[in-house]
């Protein structure tokens, strides 16, 4: 972070002798500075929601059709809000391209043992860097998620941003303690616009976006929404490549993704996502796993390279991964598991954006007008308990499990630890100090029992075809309804 401010006890009450005793871990300003942009966070979730006409949702079939009026609103506020967020994530993928790439791609560079980058090389945040909220919330819940944020950093060449983490208190200067809005100078305007060519206003930006077709790989034209949910941010996403007539669905963007990362490892040799960190002496390393990533050089690469031509009419995620499970031996399961995972979601983060912002959206709005500071914690034992909480989470201790799972931002210890991972690089070492293992972070821990992924690479093979077969059907019935 840049340049921890003084904890100033006289400043405000809220300087309790619990964060007077965490000041090595965390500081309480930085506490106080991570709780008021959650609030800030929460107050943009609620403008957009309320705001009535918003990404016309009144019109959407299945809210139309619904009856009650209570549920109606409800349906119309979470849509609102649902297709924001993934506007935002879109931006934030843009802005994040434009980031300063820095140090050499590839297997063999093992940067997170590197010296942090300094103010004479590297890159640091400055005011007139920092980027609109929406862009900004996507940064956040990124950064809590930290491993995938430390791979997304490696692949792309950007661990200066690793190093400098999440800029809290340049952030917090520019959010109003009164009313919860966020205002930035005029050169961060200018500075975001001339970058990445868009709005500084997510809702500046156009109705509609492009996208590279799969097939052809032309730009075309696709709505964020439609009446009938099936813009790029509804969950029914079907469109018509305007050049070759290529029906556009999620699997043909998932299975494009997995290509082009297919591409980058062959070509550049940069490791696949899910492949980045490693344990080596018992810690976690942002070291690439090169027995994963030679398993698919090796052993799928072709498979995976004809699996994904562009000439395939019908891509399908789910056969690519069944065919890869045929391919290799029981043992080499897991290391596909943590790679296919990524390919769950669209995006070129290893970040799931969209659940990671829902979680921290949903936290936050349980924290909402609760004073946090006024905790039965023991404050003498915070450190204690800190360490204690790490090393129960590292080692997956059921009895700590569900604090990772969902977190609680009203538990002091809590938003303390969340605030710590804001700082990404001080967080690791710390975390090297007292766990074991990846770091742990905002990331839900797997559950084989609820994993799609995992049913779909251990079914029965009855089961197999049974669903194969039914997802057949279901394809055609919707190509059916697109002539």
């Amino acid at each position: 972070m840049v340049g921890r401010e003084k904890l100033v006890v006289e400043e405000s009450s809220e300087a309790t002798p619990l964060l007077r005793n965490a000041a090595p871990v965390i500081s309480a300003q930085e506490c106080r500075q991570h709780k008021q942009l959650l609030r800030c966070f929460l107050n943009l979730k609620q403008t957009v929601s309320k705001a009535k006409g918003l990404f016309k949702t009144e019109y959407v079939h299945e809210i139309k059709a619904e009856l009650d009026p209570i549920a109606r609103q409800s349906m119309m506020e979470e849509r609102r809000w649902s297709i924001y967020v993934s506007r935002a994530i879109r931006r934030f993928s843009v802005w994040w391209t434009h980031l300063p790439a820095l140090g050499p791609p590839g297997l063999e560079s093992s940067q997170l043992s590197e010296k942090p980058y300094g103010q004479h090389g590297g890159w640091a945040w400055t005011r007139d860097e920092l980027p609109p909220l929406d862009v900004l919330m996507v940064l956040h819940a990124l950064t809590l998620h930290t491993k995938t944020f430390g791979e997304d950093c490696f692949r792309h060449q950007k661990m200066a941003l690793w190093n400098e983490g999440f800029p809290l208190q340049l952030a917090s200067r520019c959010i109003d303690q009164d009313s919860l809005t966020y205002s930035c100078p005029e050169s961060c305007r200018l500075h975001f616009e001339n970058m990445t060519k868009l709005a500084w206003d997510n809702l500046g930006d156009p109705e509609d976006l492009s996208i590279e077709c799969f097939r052809c790989q032309t730009q075309t034209i696709v709505p964020w929404t439609t009446r009938r949910g099936k813009g790029l941010a509804d969950n029914g996403f079907v469109q018509l490549c305007q050049s070759c007539k290529f029906i556009l669905r999620r699997d043909s963007l998932l299975v494009q993704k997995l290509r082009r990362d297919l591409h980058l490892l062959s070509e550049k040799n940069i490791p696949l996502p899910g492949t980045c960190w490693s344990v080596k002496d018992g810690h976690g390393t942002l070291t690439p796993n090169n027995a994963t990533n030679e398993l698919v050089k090796q052993f799928l690469g072709k498979l995976l390279l004809e699996e994904t031509r562009p000439t395939n009419l019908s891509p399908d995620m789910t056969q690519i991964i069944e065919a890869s499970t045929e391919a290799v031996g029981s043992q080499s399961l897991p290391m596909l598991h943590d790679i296919f995972e990524q390919y769950q979601y669209v995006g070129n983060s290893s970040c799931d954006l969209y659940a990671a912002i829902m979680r921290v959206s949903k936290s936050a709005s349980m924290m909402h007008n609760v004073d946090w500071f006024k905790s039965e914690l023991d404050l003498s034992q915070i450190e204690t308990r800190y360490v204690d909480f790490l090393r129960g989470q590292s080692k997956g201790l059921s009895s700590r499990r569900p604090a990772a799972a969902k977190p609680d931002l009203m538990d002091s210890l809590i938003l303390l630890w969340s605030t710590h991972l804001l700082a990404p690089r001080s967080y690791w070492e710390f975390f090297r100090r007292f766990g074991n293992g990846v770091p742990v972070d905002w990331k839900p821990p797997h559950d084989s029992a609820t994993c799609n992924l995992c049913h779909t690479m251990y079914p029965p093979s009855f089961a197999r075809r049974f669903i194969r077969g039914l997802a057949s059907l279901s394809e055609w019935k919707e190509w059916l309804s697109t002539v």
